[in-house]
């Protein structure tokens, strides 16, 4: 007889044999396709952007002519307009080293040929500029003579870029003409796969499943305690097998009961050696809070060597009340809040140390407490660090502020023509240059504020203000925003909300920085809600948006600064991720708390509570 080894093995050929034959046809066509459009994308695209650069740096040479015209002959627009030249040559050589259609050698010596004749009349501007003193001469030389040579350069230059991109959309065409007949015979030979799999499959499993059945009741009835039973053995391959070794355990069972109890102390004892081994402070208690287990780190935490605390309540031990509420379960906290936030700050021996603690709640058969294990973990080197980190980023920013102050001020000069007319060009380039060092004064402010806040030393006010006129302040600047995505904003506040004792301009920060992400990952035309209620005594606010969500293993990190969690789609250029690290402590400052709750697909929603008078 056939053993079961050599069935199961059979059918594993017989599928493999099919998942090989696809593969294999599958991969043929596909090298079919990508090789040789790999290959033509690779050169058209290098001339292309051969092309292109040559293009940029005649328009530099025009551009530092330009100035030759507005400024005189100076040595430094002579050095540039060289290095565009040689800048240009390089361009042109790699355009000859990618040469692959008969059309380009006639192109590019053309291209040549144009560009000699205007290094040649740029030759003769530069003779005028140096022994002439006529403007009015020299600009009507510039624009007779050299501007058209240049653009007949730009034309060849532009000849060279559309010959390619044409090579490059007839070589699109082909493949995309490929790739369809390649897809379709694809999915007949896997329809013929799958159909074969499914038939070779029924028969192997009809040939196994009816000895695994009848071994599967005789063990069922084994289990349930009828130790007398015994597996039918009616095959001769590892189901037999298998029955055999079955009816060899039913007669060592009762042997094993009796070794129950040795065995369960051993695995006690191995569990005291693992805690004691351990580099965190571990700390055990029964579902009394009395103290059953710790191990030697938590032993010298808490000074209790000399102690017998075997057995006492965590109370009778332990005197620091924020240490015996999170032991004891008492010290509550919001949904999605992080662990590194409830930090437990111990003195010893005139040292600041600081300790994640973690409380891990013992359980039988996922109902019944039965104790819990508290682990403290040391993180004051860690502590240490972000505290080094964010005096650096504010020494940092601090020095930043006066000479972007300097620049935002010459550039505003610059651009209101105080010292002369600016061209198109000039204007441009000018106005990036502001935008630029706006978000570089925007990214300074950011990071000042964040270190105050962080530091506890950012001035708050405290005032009393409505509920309505807080959020009326926080959405204002976001009404251009939420027009141009069309987005649904639905506005829910309950009814006789109280006046909040708050400091209105950071609070409705934190309300339009929360808006802002959610709008600005909420696709086109779906909807943001923003909820206003009161919960236990706490004014809470919930933003919530109908975007593509955050992934889980993400949201403990989202409020950390310098963390952004996004696709490359919705990427936003010049933000560093600290909106929501600044909004946290906000929010703590004024003795609330901050969290979010998200699922992918579903959108996220981000909440904050504060009391009613979050005055210090």
């Amino acid at each position: 007889m056939k053993s079961l080894s050599y069935k199961i093995g059979l059918g594993y050929v017989v599928l493999i044999g099919i998942n090989l034959a696809i593969a294999v046809f599958a991969i043929y066509h596909i090298n079919r396709l990508g090789s040789p459009v790999e290959r033509v994308l690779r050169e058209k695209y290098q001339n292309v952007s051969a092309a292109q650069s040559m293009s940029q740096a005649l328009s530099q040479q025009e551009l530092v002519q330009q100035a030759m015209l507005e400024d005189g002959l100076d040595s430094s627009l002579v050095n540039n307009f060289h290095t565009y030249k040689n800048e240009f040559y390089n361009w042109h050589q790699r355009a000859i080293e990618g040469i692959a259609l008969p059309a380009e050698p006639i192109i590019l010596d053309s291209i040549m040929l144009s560009f000699r004749e205007y290094l040649s009349v740029s030759d003769s501007l530069n003779s005028l500029l140096q022994y002439s003193d006529t403007p009015e001469y020299q600009r009507r030389f510039y624009l007779r003579k050299i501007q058209p040579v240049a653009e007949k350069v730009a034309f060849h230059c532009d000849q060279l870029k559309q010959v390619n991109q044409q090579a490059i959309s007839d070589a699109d065409k082909r493949a995309r003409d490929f790739s369809s007949q390649a897809n379709l015979l694809i999915v007949l030979f896997a329809v013929f796969a799958v159909i074969l799999s499914i038939a070779a499959s029924v028969r192997f499993t009809r040939g196994i499943l009816k000895p695994i059945k009848s071994t599967t009741d005789t063990v069922r009835r084994i289990g349930q305690g009828q130790l007398s039973q015994k597996v039918d053995i009616t095959t001769n391959d590892e189901i037999a097998e298998l029955g055999r070794e079955f009816n060899k355990m039913t007669g060592r069972l009762e042997a094993y009961e009796r070794m129950n109890i040795n065995q369960i102390l051993l695995e006690k004892k191995r569990s005291e050696a693992i805690v004691a081994g351990m580099p965190v402070s571990i700390i055990v208690t029964d579902e009394a809070n009395r103290l059953l287990l710790m191990n030697q780190n938590a032993a010298n935490l808490l000074n209790v060597d000399n102690m017998d605390w075997q057995g006492k309540p965590v109370q009778d031990i332990i005197q620091d009340q924020e240490l015996l509420q999170l032991i004891c379960g008492k010290k509550d906290r919001a949904a999605g809040e992080k662990d590194h936030r409830s930090l437990l700050s111990l003195k010893r021996a005139e040292k600041e140390l600081f300790f994640l603690v973690r409380r891990i709640q013992v359980e039988v058969d996922g109902k019944k407490a039965m104790g819990s294990v508290t682990v403290l973990q040391d993180v004051t080197s860690f502590k240490n660090l972000d505290r080094l980190k964010s005096e650096f980023m504010a020494a940092i920013s601090h020095e930043f502020r006066t000479p972007l102050t300097s620049i935002n001020m010459a550039l505003d000069i610059l651009l209101k023509g105080v010292r002369g007319k600016l061209n198109k060009n000039q204007r441009e380039l000018l106005e990036d240059a502001k935008k630029d060092g706006q978000r570089l004064k925007n990214l300074v402010r950011e990071l000042l504020d964040l270190s105050k806040l962080e530091a506890g030393k950012y001035p708050f006010t405290f005032t009393k203000v409505s509920v309505k006129e807080l959020l009326d302040y926080a959405l204002e600047p976001l009404h251009w925003f939420i027009e141009e995505k069309e987005i649904k904003l639905k506005i829910r506040i309950a009814d006789n909300l109280p006046s909040l004792e708050v400091d209105f301009h950071q609070l409705s920060r934190v309300i339009t920085n929360l808006v802002e992400n959610s709008i600005q990952y909420t696709p086109h035309g779906r909807e943001v809600q923003i909820e206003a209620t009161m919960e236990t005594n706490n004014f809470q606010v919930c933003v919530i948006d109908s975007g593509e969500g955050i992934p889980e293993e993400a949201i403990d990190l989202i409020f950390d600064k310098f963390v952004q969690v996004k696709n490359f789609q919705n990427a936003e250029s010049g933000n560093i991720g600290l909106g929501l690290a600044i909004a946290r402590e906000i929010v703590e400052a004024h003795k609330g708390k901050i969290w979010c709750e998200s699922e992918l697909g579903r959108g996220s929603r981000f909440c904050f509570t504060i009391p009613i008078i979050a005055r210090a």
